[in-house]
């Protein structure tokens, strides 16, 4: 495992750590105080974000990121290897679509000052401003797996290719 990877499991973690508290927090006033944060469903949802996105490279990394490997399996190496690297660039393709996107999103919140409708009107542009640089990193892996998996097949060591390793090792 790399250190980034590493680095963004423990990030992701930290995230979640802090949902749970945030959530403990909210559970504790409402029966305690009869109160509320006003602000533990909203926050929640955005730590539950930014903590998934944040582990989408080290699930990728660890061949254990949205595949359906049936069709794969059943393929001679060589063919399979060809395979995953066109499904790399052209998922990273798409990811840099959506990378686009989402950097649109937060240039347009930050122009116009949107927040949420929510009690605490949190400038959206915070929330929004870890999904591009995410799935840049998501592009940038899916290349790097793609390349790396079809150039281990091509030579035969399917063995090298990372598909049910423990991602929290």
């Amino acid at each position: 495992m790399t250190l980034l990877e590493k680095t963004l499991i423990a990030m992701a973690s930290i995230i979640v750590a802090l949902m749970v508290l945030l959530m403990n927090v909210e559970v504790f006033l409402r029966y305690a105080f009869n109160s509320s944060t006003n602000l533990s469903e909203e926050y929640s949802g955005y730590m539950f974000a930014a903590a998934t996105v944040l582990a989408f490279v080290p699930a990728l990394m660890r061949g254990r990121f949205l595949r359906i490997s049936a069709l794969l399996s059943a393929m001679p190496m060589r063919m399979r290897a060809v395979v995953e690297l066109l499904v790399g660039i052209i998922s990273a393709g798409f990811c840099l679509v959506l990378t686009t996107q989402t950097w649109a999103l937060f240039q347009t919140s930050l122009q116009f000052g949107s927040v949420s409708d929510q009690f605490s009107a949190t400038p959206l542009a915070y929330p929004q401003a870890i999904l591009a640089p995410a799935l840049l990193a998501l592009s940038v892996a899916m290349i790097v797996r793609g390349a790396t998996v079809a150039q281990n097949l091509w030579r035969g060591r399917a063995d090298l290719i990372a598909e049910e390793e423990n991602v929290v090792d």
